[in-house]
């Protein structure tokens, strides 16, 4: 299966789940506003500007703004775009169609912060490089990777394979492959399952 093919393939997955993945919405919204009242002093000073990259149903998006942040939010699907618009209404949030295969509509260094939550793993090692390069591009501090860590859980495998992700690949070989592309990584782990990749641009 081509790349092209296979990004075709994980769009319309994304489309078809956006109404069951909202479900969650209030829940990641919950986690998302402790992470960041417990964590946000690990992000650099001064960040304004945040791009959240792949941003779902915008339950990430919504808690940064809260924060005072001036937030940008795109997602592949239109699907997710619609119903993040509507979780995200009276926000002064951005929301917009756009994915990390073709460039970005955002000049370089455009945003402080890049913030992309269970967004990489689900794509091939061809997919994530061009993911680091065009985030590189646009970034001016940092990028926040909200990914899964080693763990053994056979649930979260089963539903990633249900949806052709690299979890596996990702997962094992993470914090050496953010060094290939980004100067410092710092991983934080947050849970069992999940933690931080923080990750300097410049």
């Amino acid at each position: 299966m081509g790349e092209n093919t296979y990004v075709e393939n994980h769009i319309r997955l994304f489309s078809v789940i956006a109404p069951f993945y909202n479900l969650a919405f209030r829940s990641q919204l919950r986690t998302y506003r402790r992470l960041l009242k417990d964590n946000l002093w690990r992000l650099p000073d001064g960040v304004e500007t945040v791009l959240d990259i792949g941003c779902g149903t915008g339950a990430f998006a919504k808690a940064l703004s809260e924060c005072g942040m001036i937030v940008t939010a795109v997602d592949a699907s239109m699907s997710m775009v619609k119903i993040a618009r509507r979780n995200l209404k009276g926000r002064k949030v951005k929301v917009l169609k756009g994915d990390f295969f073709g460039s970005l509509p955002f000049e370089d260094g455009s945003f402080d912060l890049i913030v992309a939550s269970y967004v990489v793993h689900g794509h091939r090692r061809e997919g994530r490089e061009k993911f680091y390069m065009e985030t590189r591009r646009i970034c001016k501090k940092a990028l926040l990777l909200h990914e899964f860590f080693p763990n053994r859980s056979p649930v979260v495998s089963f539903v990633e394979f249900l949806e052709r992700s690299d979890y596996r690949d990702f997962v094992s070989s993470a914090l050496d492959e953010l060094k290939e592309f980004y100067p410092v990584v710092k991983p934080v782990r947050l849970s069992k399952k999940t933690g931080w990749y923080i990750c300097s641009c410049r």
